[in-house]
C-alpha cells in the first residue's frame, strides 16, 4: 500500500516547496492537500463601522482557498501524481493535527516561513505545534 502523505498548503512558496519536496521523497505515495481558513482571521463581532458580514468573509475565504489547492493541483500534474483536494476552518495547527489522526496518514510534510525571535514567541510557530502533537512524522521543509 503507498504512503499517505498530508501536505498543508495556504499557496506559500514553502508550501509549494513542501509540496515537491514531498512529491520526490514519497514519488509512489497518495497526496492530501489541505488549506486551513484560519478562523482568527475573520472578526466574531461585526464591526459596525464596516458592512462586511463574516459569512460572508468566510465564504471569500474559502474561495481564496480553493484558489490556493488549485496551484497544489497544478503541481501535482506537472509531477504526474494524483492529489487529493481538502479545506477545512478553524485553527491551522490544530486542523492540520486533525487530518493527520482522521485520516490515516503515514507523514505530514509542511513548508516554514521561517518565523524567528519575537515574531515566532508573539505569534507562534503552526510547524512547531504540528511537529509536537502529530500522531505521525512531520518534516518541515526550510
Amino acid at each position: 500500500m503507498p504512503p499517505r502523505i498530508l501536505v498543508p498548503f495556504d499557496g506559500s512558496e514553502p508550501a509549494r516547496e513542501a509540496l515537491e519536496y514531498a512529491i520526490g521523497l514519497f514519488p509512489d505515495g497518495e497526496f492530501l492537500a489541505l488549506t486551513v481558513v484560519d478562523t482568527d482571521s475573520v472578526p466574531l463581532i461585526p464591526n459596525a463601522a464596516g458592512d462586511s458580514d463574516p459569512g460572508e468573509e468566510i465564504g471569500d475565504l474559502l474561495e481564496e482557498a480553493d484558489d490556493q489547492l488549485q496551484g497544489a493541483e497544478r503541481i501535482a500534474a506537472e509531477r504526474e501524481v494524483s492529489l487529493e483536494k481538502r479545506s477545512r476552518i478553524g485553527p491551522p495547527a490544530r486542523e492540520i493535527i486533525d487530518c493527520a489522526e482522521e485520516g490515516e496518514f503515514d507523514h505530514v510534510v509542511m513548508g516554514s516561513r521561517g518565523r524567528s525571535g519575537v515574531t515566532r514567541l508573539l505569534l507562534g510557530s503552526v510547524a512547531e505545534v504540528v511537529v509536537r502533537h502529530s500522531p505521525v512524522p512531520v518534516t518541515v521543509v526550510r
